[in-house]
């Protein structure tokens, strides 16, 4: 036997609105637990106040039922949207129900309408309750959700630059407060200070692109042979493959200051050498120890600071 709600809805698809009305009526009595009672009547008729407690009631039955929560949906827009469109129905929302005409309150009788859209077997199959496995995993066809904001392209990359600025800042500050020096030279854009490699292993003060000599003593030297001078506050010196190690080298002012000094490992094993701050004119020593023998003199390697240009 056929059962009420089954014969409203086809009497719904036929066209024939009152007689599909007064099914659904019964079958409200036969299934008050079925949603999709529910959901049918609110679609065939035009009292929007209805309509919002027939659709309420279907998912206080199944909260989950697709058809319903869109057709609530469209109610709340269309109460927002005074401009709405005159022969928008609740029906193009609900969906399995397609567009049924407006009934009642009108001098010429409705015209029953067709269905070009959705065939009846379409129509059957989507009016079938959802699964609930199916219907959990369907997010709420929600205006709100759907225009969350997303960040973009732009906003990530300025997002990214902050960052980086920040990080750099932090760096920088650091540095500061603990004193130890950072690579910038990459962020400088600076280049390699040398423009040709030494012309022969040994110590060089390297000044105006060319090496200048600096002989090896074994003790203070008593003699200024071999002493090259300096217009820089913060000469340059060249290690390569000399007996002196950086490691082990330690810059000596004339009256016994210690100077700390910073070194880079450059390419084919040359060694830059440069005080960690601005020298005063003077001589300026690096001492090397015997690390096998204390007993013997230490190496040294000196240069002169003269601030004032030749000729002067």
């Amino acid at each position: 036997m056929t059962s009420s709600l089954q014969l409203g809805i086809n009497a719904a698809k036929a066209g024939r609105m009152q007689e599909a009305l007064e099914f659904l009526k019964d079958a409200i009595i036969e299934e008050p637990q079925n949603a999709e009672v529910w959901v049918w009547i609110a679609a065939i008729i035009d009292d929007m106040d209805k309509q919002a407690i027939f659709l309420e009631k279907a998912l206080e039955i199944d909260p989950h039922n697709i058809p319903a929560q869109r057709g609530l949906a469209y109610l709340e827009k269309r109460r927002r949207d005074e401009a709405s469109v005159k022969d928008d129905h609740l029906s193009d929302y609900t969906q399995p129900i397609s567009p049924f005409p407006p009934s009642g309150g009108r001098k010429k009788p409705p015209v029953p309408r067709r269905w070009p859209e959705i065939s009846g077997d379409e129509l059957d199959g989507l009016a079938q309750p959802v699964p609930q496995e199916i219907s959990r995993n369907i997010p709420p066809d929600d205006e709100d959700t759907q225009e969350a904001s997303k960040l973009t392209p732009f906003e990530i990359s300025l997002l990214g630059v902050i960052a980086l600025v920040f990080c750099i800042i932090g760096l920088l500050a650091a540095s500061a407060l603990f004193n130890f020096e950072l690579p910038l030279g990459f962020l400088q854009g600076e280049r390699s200070p040398l423009v040709s490699e030494p012309p022969y292993p040994g110590v060089f003060l390297y000044e105006n692109e060319i090496f200048f000599d600096i002989q090896q003593h074994q003790g203070l030297p008593t003699q200024e042979v071999g002493i090259p001078t300096s217009s820089q506050t913060t000469p340059l010196v060249v290690l390569w493959g000399a007996q002196a190690n950086r490691d082990q080298m330690k810059l000596i002012y004339e009256t016994g200051a210690y100077i700390p000094i910073r070194g880079e490992e450059h390419k084919n094993g040359i060694v830059l050498i440069q005080p960690g701050q601005d020298l005063l004119p003077g001589l300026y020593c690096f001492q090397q120890l015997n690390q096998e023998d204390p007993l013997e003199d230490a190496a040294y390697w000196c240069f002169k600071i003269d601030l004032l240009p030749p000729n002067e």
